[in-house]
């Protein structure tokens, strides 16, 4: 038999998660409730000892909890039940994890608290994953460690943010995952500055003792304007100093790049891809990239033909060339190692995890469309002129977890651009821009449309002839989904609970339950690619691949 749960007290629990403006009657009120409708099965749980039976209350308190608005005291004590319940069996993880970020958004002064108890959950999660799971978990895993790396640099923790790291790298290579190399950069970036702030701690207390020191100095000018490239700062401590190059070009580079004249950006452009040629390996890309965009903008203001435009040239041109072997020596190091097994040949008709599928290829919208007028723009697919919920589905179905990357552009009209996702045994809509612009969100969740369910961003306007890139991850555990959605690489959109909650209105049905689909309503759009690639699982062709 499973190990139960501790439980605390009731009133324990309560005075944990309810914020201080909750009135005494509301929290009486609240305790009240929940025994009323819970008391008894949470004593049945005490009383079994069965993390399994604790796990499923803690689902049962989580869907509650989902239908809780206007509480706070009670949707508080829910969660933090729900949390305590979840958190002691694999069973239960997705709900203890949904729970705190309900408890996070609804008392935000226990938000970072509950973010810290998310990842205990995560890790825990992802020891007792296997096999496609792994890789799923491990990402999810990956995402709350990102975020509190992120706290710790900003509260300028940043011991605890190379630990962190270190379990990223950790985390990243046992799932697989494609973001490893990222990690690895960001972790050696952050490596490289701290060691760079203990140089200016030197330095700084060198001329504290013997302000005078003109080599110090000058190296504390040369340790903002390289290795960090921060001319702005590095102006600021030119007092003293000697070196005729620093006092000339760092106040000009100190202005930014489009303040100098023409001539100027010619030395300056030349003067930094000095700089970059000595620069240590950490601090090289960005002088010649300073470099670089000096002697573009010199190029563009200096049109005659003479010398100077030539030097100017053919000084370019050695930058690039010099960037072009910088980020070739990055890709080579930033490679993926070889598979230990080679991978079985897929069946046909069937696509494999992390396998890229470009979906516009498989389109034929003769065959696809169910409502509007699509057509195939070279690689690209148009929904032409606006029309009420038109919808094209495409032929192929996924059957687990997913990625998608999309790009679009919307040529007219001003209303909702869509995606129609499968998540599980159901379908839910992306709604961008829906209704006019009042609001973005999933439709339908709990029966609410994006404006009135707790998905919505709100303003939600798009702009016409813009290009949008989104980003949507769908996760499955069991009964439970994980919905992120990115739009031009920010968070926008994120949602866990439930497969249950999602629905789809049939205005927007793409008479194939399963498939994956693009839809608009009153809006001419252009999607110019579609990209899905398998987490877990497989997707299944329902016709032979490419149009």
């Amino acid at each position: 038999m499973a190990r139960s749960p501790r439980l605390l007290p009731l009133g324990c629990i309560f005075l944990c998660v309810v914020a201080r403006p909750v009135r005494a009657d509301d929290v009486e009120q609240a305790a009240e409730t929940f025994n009323a409708l819970f008391g008894e099965d949470l004593a049945r749980v005490r009383g079994t000892g069965d993390a399994r039976d604790a796990a499923a209350l803690a689902a049962r308190l989580l869907e509650t909890a989902g239908k809780t608005t206007g509480q706070p005291a009670f949707l508080g004590l829910l969660c933090e039940h729900a949390y305590r319940l979840g958190s002691g069996h694999p069973t239960g993880y997705a709900a203890a994890i949904r729970a705190m970020e309900l408890l996070a958004g609804c008392v935000p002064e226990q938000a970072a608290e509950a973010r810290q108890r998310i990842l205990a959950v995560r890790r825990k999660q992802f020891e007792a994953s296997r096999g496609d799971e792994r890789k799923v978990v491990g990402e999810a895993l990956l995402d709350s460690l990102l975020a509190l790396i992120q706290e710790k640099q900003k509260a300028d923790a940043m011991a605890e943010a190379v630990a962190l790291y270190r379990e990223a790298r950790t985390v990243a290579k046992a799932a697989g995952s494609e973001r490893l190399a990222g990690i690895e950069a960001a972790a050696e970036t952050l490596a490289q500055r701290i060691k760079i702030a203990a140089r200016i701690a030197d330095v700084k207390a060198l001329l504290a003792r013997d302000p005078a020191n003109v080599s110090a100095r000058e190296g504390l000018v040369r340790i903002y304007l390289i290795d960090l490239d921060q001319p702005a700062e590095a102006a600021r401590h030119l007092k003293g100093c000697e070196d005729k190059a620093l006092l000339k070009y760092v106040p000009a580079a100190a202005k930014g790049i489009e303040a100098p004249p023409e001539l100027a950006c010619l030395e300056l452009g030349e003067w930094y891809r000095d700089l970059a040629a000595k620069a240590p390996p950490h601090a090289k890309a960005a002088m010649y990239a300073r470099a670089k965009a000096y002697l573009q903008r010199f190029l563009t203001l200096h049109t005659p033909k003479d010398l100077n435009r030539t030097r100017g040239q053919v000084a370019l041109e050695k930058v690039a060339e010099a960037l072009a072997t910088l980020e070739a020596e990055a890709s080579a190091k930033a490679r993926p190692p070889k598979p230990a097994k080679p991978a079985k040949p897929a069946e046909p008709g069937i696509i494999k995890a992390l396998q890229w599928i470009d979906l516009l290829s498989l389109v034929d919208p003769a065959k696809d469309a169910v409502s509007g007028t699509w057509r195939c723009l070279g690689p690209a697919l148009a929904l032409v002129g606006p029309a009420q919920e038109a919808r094209l589905g495409f032929p192929m179905i996924p059957e687990g977890s997913y990625e998608l990357l999309a790009e679009f552009v919307r040529t007219s009209g001003d209303d909702t651009v869509a995606i129609i996702l499968p998540v599980g045994s159901r379908q839910v809509g992306l709604m961008l821009g829906h209704s006019h612009g009042k609001a973005s969100g999933l439709d339908m969740l709990y029966g609410k449309v994006p404006a009135d369910n707790e998905t919505a961003v709100k303003p939600a306007k798009l702009d016409n002839n813009r290009l949008y890139g989104v980003r949507v991850r769908v996760l499955l555990q069991q009964e439970v989904a994980h919905i992120a959605v990115h739009v031009d690489a920010k968070p926008y959109i994120e949602w866990r609970g439930p497969v249950s909650a999602l629905s789809l209105g049939t205005t927007w049905s793409l008479g194939q339950h399963g498939c994956l689909g693009l839809a608009a309503s009153n809006s001419a759009v252009t999607w110019r690619s579609v990209r899905l690639r398998m987490l877990s699982g497989e997707a299944r062709l329902l016709r032979p691949a490419g149009r």
